[in-house]
């Protein structure tokens, strides 16, 4: 049975972990709800320069193998950020 988790988090100007490890792989969809300021994805070493970059109100899916984890971080200001996890 799949576990699934959600929530909604308020990101700023230093790197914010999604919803911490998972011991299984997972799939996690991740928004970016701002109407003005991009979002960037990545390790826990995530800066506007290396990470991956989300615009605004877009949404993105990974598949993240066990142990790994995501970082969120905003160029300015905080960015509201809505996620949802489906443990395998």
């Amino acid at each position: 049975m799949s576990a699934i988790s959600n929530g909604t988090l308020f990101v700023g100007t230093s790197p914010v972990q999604i919803d911490g490890n998972s011991n299984g792989w997972s799939h996690i969809h991740i928004r970016n709800n701002d109407t003005t300021k991009t979002l960037y994805i990545g390790n826990s070493a995530l800066t506007t320069a290396n990470g991956l970059a989300l615009d605004k109100l877009a949404t993105i899916d990974f598949d993240i193998p066990p142990g790994i984890s995501f970082n969120m971080v905003t160029d300015a200001g905080t960015c509201s950020v809505s996620w949802l996890r489906i443990d395998h």
